[in-house]
Parts: structure tokens; C-alpha cells; sequence
């Protein structure tokens, strides 16, 4: 874990945030129905995160090792143009990405939860992780939001990077 300065130093150079879903987004709950079909609950709070820095002109993308149509019409209404779902090689997405918006490591942030995170998290100039994840990716972390996945770990993610950033209060404008 870094100190605040070391933690705020890093936040500053964020212009792309990527994060896993199921422990994240979600508290991780599959809600398996009779079809072949699963749901999956959100947190509203997560939501108004995620357009908080879209309004900031920092992208966010979805990266999921499992292929779901919840995660895909989560990112749709949240208007997320990168949802890479079915993919468990998150750090080579994470690279595709960089060259897409022409960003360096440093300049991204990853949320993750699980084992399959564990590569990503070490890439990335950000890692972060909810308080619930497990300790290999807690370890690796730079922050550990002191908020389970699936309670608003990205809202409280994006308020830090905003805030860092001197973007908080030009962020929220947009609401008022």
C-alpha cells in the first residue's frame, strides 16, 4: 500500500479507468434463471461514478473474463464504447486499449477483485481493488477502497481521481 502522496501522484496521470465487473461492478452474485440466462445487480452509485468521469473526459472500459448480456446492457446504458467481455487475458486488452487512445501504463487505472486480475492489477498505474477482494490482489494494489465490490468501489475510485485531478467541483457542475 502507498502512502497518500505516492497514491496522489499516481491518480493525477489517469486518463483511462478499466475495470473488471462480477466483485467490482456487482458484489459478484450470478443470479442464474431457468434459461440459459444470469442477472446481475448494480450499484446506481457505480453509474454516476463512471459518468462523473466521462464528463471529465477520462474513458472507462468494462473488462470481463465472463461473456454476460447484463455487463454488455450495463455498459450500454452507461454509454461505455469499450466492453471486452469473454476475455480472461484482461492485460492484453488493457495494452490494446493504451494504443487505441495512445496512453502509456502509467496513464491507467484497473479495478479488480479475483486471481484473474492479478496481471492487469501489475500493469496498470492505478490498481485498485475493493476491500473484499482476495489478498493476492489486495497486495498488488496501490489502494484498497475501503468498500465491498458491488457497493460503489468505483464511485469512490472516480471522487479520489477527480479530486486529485482538480476536476471534482467542474465534475459535479454538471449535475447542478
Amino acid at each position: 500500500m502507498l502512502n497518500i502522496k505516492s497514491l496522489e501522484e499516481r491518480a493525477k496521470k489517469i486518463r483511462l479507468l478499466c475495470t473488471d465487473v462480477d466483485g467490482v461492478l456487482t458484489t459478484g452474485t450470478l443470479y442464474y434463471h431457468s434459461s440459459t440466462t444470469h442477472s446481475k445487480s448494480f450499484d446506481a452509485k457505480d453509474g454516476v461514478g463512471i459518468k462523473l468521469l466521462q464528463r471529465a473526459d477520462i474513458q472507462v472500459a468494462f473488462i470481463s473474463g465472463l461473456y454476460s448480456l447484463s455487463t454488455i446492457n450495463r455498459a450500454a446504458d452507461l454509454q461505455i464504447t469499450d466492453c471486452v467481455v469473454g476475455e480472461s487475458d484482461k492485460k492484453k486488452i488493457i495494452e490494446q486499449l493504451c494504443k487505441k487512445y495512445k496512453l502509456v501504463s502509467n496513464e491507467v487505472a484497473y479495478v479488480g477483485d479475483d486471481l484473474m486480475d492479478l496481471s492487469a492489477i501489475k500493469s496498470v498505474g492505478l490498481a485498485c481493488c475493493p476491500q473484499d477482494a482476495v489478498a493476492e490482489i489486495r497486495t498488488a494494489s496501490h489502494w484498497v477502497v475501503p468498500v465491498p465490490g458491488g457497493r460503489g468501489v468505483i464511485r469512490a475510485i472516480a471522487e479520489m481521481i477527480l479530486k486529485t485531478q482538480g476536476r471534482w467541483e467542474t465534475a459535479l457542475s454538471s449535475f447542478v
